[in-house]
């Protein structure tokens, strides 16, 4: 098997979007059972096997798709890709840096993944950072695939008018279009700090070794009772992102915003404030 469209990331830059407004296309076939299999970056000793067995429910003519919001600042995922797929397109969504690194600080803090202040939190998940170095990661992806064959859609354009978003993924992966679903308008993976940090922590590692053995039917049972509420959410009080990191964020992704800039060839003032 082969995919035809694969999205890279990062997180918490609008896959969930992307995901939400493909998933229900006719002629796409996602993973059975899970948003993300993680094979092409930690994964990826499970086997090409194990990795088809996902797609074994796809019907005839349809074509391969995935999302993996972890796959764009993977050193190997890039090459791996193109040697199990090279005919695929690949979407990748870019947000502000500052704001999406500090999204994703606030996402692991729900998970029970890091704890504390952002600093903290950086210095011991340092990986908080790699999905936003953009001038580092997308150049891997243009040399293995061609620069057109890659797509860069904006989370801010995906706020801002999501159809013309779809519409342009639409092109681009010679789509027959479709109204922008329902689902894509609802917000998700809302910021909140979890009642129980250990519980999220525990519920979050029992979750990925589910994933590991590709036990899906007990997540998605427990996303349909929505059981994470015990332990997730519901507190508020999400820390917001200071003067001075912001700072230290926008000096720190200065170059990765004037090469997507570059890249797309227009202006994003509002990533440098």
């Amino acid at each position: 098997m082969k995919l035809d469209l694969i999205g890279i990331g990062p997180q918490r830059a609008g896959t969930t979007w992307l995901y939400e407004c493909l998933r229900g296309h006719p002629d796409l076939c996602f993973p059975q059972g899970v948003k993300e299999t993680f094979f092409f970056d930690v994964r990826f000793g499970n086997g090409e096997e194990w990795y088809a067995s996902h797609f074994r429910h796809a019907r005839p003519g349809q074509r391969l798709a995935e999302i993996g919001p972890t796959y764009l600042e993977h050193r190997e995922a890039p090459r791996r890709v193109r040697e199990h797929s090279p005919g695929a397109l690949v979407v990748a969504n870019l947000r502000h840096p500052a704001e999406r690194t500090f999204s994703l600080y606030l996402h692991h803090l729900k998970k029970g993944r890091v704890a504390g202040s952002f600093g903290q939190a950086v210095e011991a998940m340092p990986s908080i950072l790699d999905g936003s170095r953009y001038a580092t990661h997308l150049p891997r992806w243009f040399r293995e695939f061609g620069r057109e064959r890659v797509l860069a859609v904006l989370h801010d354009d995906i706020a801002a008018h999501p159809e013309r978003v779809l519409e342009q993924v639409y092109a681009f992966a010679a789509l027959a279009p479709l109204p922008l679903p329902a689902s894509a308008g609802e917000r998700v993976n809302a910021a909140s700090l979890p009642r129980f940090p250990l519980l999220a922590r525990a519920a979050t590692r029992g979750g990925d070794w589910l994933r590991e053995r590709r036990l899906y039917g007990p997540i998605n049972l427990a996303k349909r009772l929505n059981l994470k509420r015990v332990y997730s959410g519901g507190m508020g009080g999400a820390p917001r992102m200071d003067g001075d990191t912001r700072a230290r964020l926008l000096r720190e992704f200065a170059p990765d915003v004037a090469f997507v800039e570059d890249l797309l060839g227009r202006e994003l003032p509002a990533w440098r404030t």
